[in-house]
């Protein structure tokens, strides 16, 4: 048994932990959750050794030890995926996945062929078809995580930690994943996972040890808790009645509004073959489908990123062809992505520059900003969208991962676009603060706000969305809405099998 006990932690002023304990089985999955800013990543970083505790103790099998460094917690057997990975761009993915565990023979030299086939292995065991000798920087987010959870599993761990490893998990990718923690779990393996994907933890779960403000409130079966005991816990209130309505299941949003905008035959080679799609004012419209079908080319073409090789956008009636990003958030249009490392967050600017960034964008570059309106500005949205801070003037990367995400999404929204466009906005955002962000959707629906939503969570696309694309090798195969959109037909689209319905177009 794997266990922390009375875990202190501050950062400053900031309690990230308060006698928070933490303990999983051997041949357990345990779900550790929590509400974004709960200590859940503090404490999987004390137990992968990269953080020191304040206070508190260590255990293993009862007997207390000292985890200071990732050697310490390596020598116990302790393997760590992470949430930020802990990948090296420049390198490959076997260097990545073997650093610091070499496979050597005679005279300490490496094993080059030895090594090869270890890694091939543990890529076929993740359904990961990458080429070992591919530098991590080319592959996409959702394959980088899984060479994250690969480099892992190499040193054959005791004590397996995944740390939010799911976020940017399509479908098939989670199933695959999901295989390996049970063949792990029957092994032997003490699997502990940080997760907001409720549907997940009750899927693979055994257990579950839930945080609230750096402490530990619950702990116990899974089969005893129900999604509302779970959410409770965590936030110390049950979700309302205004955050579980979904979207008007059983209406064309056909009806909704006139159309804001079109798409006609767009292709981009290779990823877009020809995609038609239209969003109504005050729709809520989902782009589903396994990763890597073209959904992040889809949506960057729109705000123009990239630039598609043949087809037409009309927005508001009118064509539209954009050289920019600043021409589509003058225009109207706002981008979330999901990605807050790369795409979302300015972490070594303000939090409140960070909130105001979206406001300068739609002004031009000469415009005057006034500070003490950027600082009310920065204000409403914190408190509207609920950031959990320190001080506006604080770096947003003094913020929790679900916090940064938290901001980016105020960002978008608070600019009050026309058209709102969100790639895995939620990646990363407890259960109770999604629920809070697609309630705010909602209400952007209503003012006549279109929405897009790429996500890869199926659940989000049905609890959310009026219809749902779903792309399939840069086609859309299906589009479902009313009594047709559906978690099945969802799934059979994805994988390339035929929905046959009236609401969905046949494969």
């Amino acid at each position: 048994m794997f266990e922390l006990r009375d875990i202190t932690k501050r950062y400053g002023n900031v309690v990230a932990l308060n006698g928070a304990s933490v303990r999983v089985f051997p041949g357990e999955i345990r779900a550790l959750l929590g509400a974004n800013g709960s200590g859940k990543s503090t404490i999987v970083k004390i137990m992968g050794g990269t953080v020191k505790a304040d206070g508190g103790q260590c255990l293993l099998d009862g007997k207390a030890v000292g985890i200071h460094s990732i050697f310490d917690a390596k020598r116990y057997g302790v393997a760590v995926a992470y949430q930020e990975l802990s990948l090296h761009p420049q390198m490959s993915v076997l260097d990545n996945i073997m650093l610091g565990q070499e496979l050597t023979k005679r005279f300490g030299l490496i094993d080059k062929k030895q090594q090869k086939k270890y890694v091939l292995t543990l890529l076929e065991r993740l359904n990961l078809k990458r080429d070992p000798g591919e530098l991590v920087r080319d592959i996409s987010q959702s394959e980088q995580s899984l060479v994250e959870v690969a480099k892992a599993l190499a040193s054959r761990p005791k004590f397996l930690l995944l740390d939010e490893v799911t976020a940017s998990l399509h479908y098939n990718e989670v199933e695959s994943l999901f295989r390996v923690l049970r063949e792990e779990k029957q092994a032997g393996t003490s699997i502990l996972i940080v997760t907001h994907r409720m549907d997940e933890v009750f899927r693979i779960c055994d257990t579950a040890t839930i945080f609230r403000n750096g402490e530990t409130v619950m702990e116990g079966e899974l089969s005893s808790m129900s999604l509302d005991d779970v959410v409770l816990h965590m936030t110390g209130t049950p979700i309302t009645a205004a955050v579980r309505q979904s979207a008007g299941a059983g209406e064309s949003p056909r009806a909704q509004g006139e159309p804001l905008l079109q798409t006609e035959h767009l292709k981009l080679y290779p990823h877009l073959k020809d995609i038609s799609t239209t969003v109504n004012k005050g729709e809520i419209v989902g782009i589903g489908g396994l990763e890597g079908q073209g959904q992040g080319e889809y949506i960057r073409s729109i705000y123009g990123v990239l630039r598609p090789d043949s087809g037409t956008i009309q927005f508001q009636g009118k064509p539209l062809r954009l050289k920019s990003t600043s021409g589509a958030a003058r225009c109207g249009f706002s981008y979330v992505s999901g990605d807050r490392k790369k795409e979302s967050v300015f972490s070594i600017r303000t939090i409140q520059e960070n909130l105001y960034a979206g406001k300068i964008a739609q002004g031009g570059v000469w415009g005057w900003v006034s500070a003490k309106q950027a600082k009310q500005f920065a204000e409403s949205a914190v408190s509207e969208y609920r950031i959990k801070i320190g001080a506006l003037s604080d770096p947003a990367s003094s913020l929790s991962g679900g916090n940064q995400q938290k901001l980016a999404v105020a960002r978008g929204i608070t600019t009050q676009p026309a058209l709102l466009l969100l790639n895995d906005p939620t990646k990363g955002v407890d259960i109770h603060s999604r629920k809070e962000i697609h309630s705010i959707l909602r209400e952007c629906a209503e003012r006549g706000m279109g929405v897009i939503l790429v996500s890869s969570d199926n659940q989000e696309l049905l609890d959310i969305c009026n219809r749902i694309y779903v792309f399939y090798e840069g086609n859309v195969v299906a589009d479902l809405y009313g009594e047709e959109k559906t978690e099945e037909n969802l799934v059979k689209a994805m994988l390339g099998t035929a929905v046959g319905s009236e609401g969905g177009e046949a494969l």
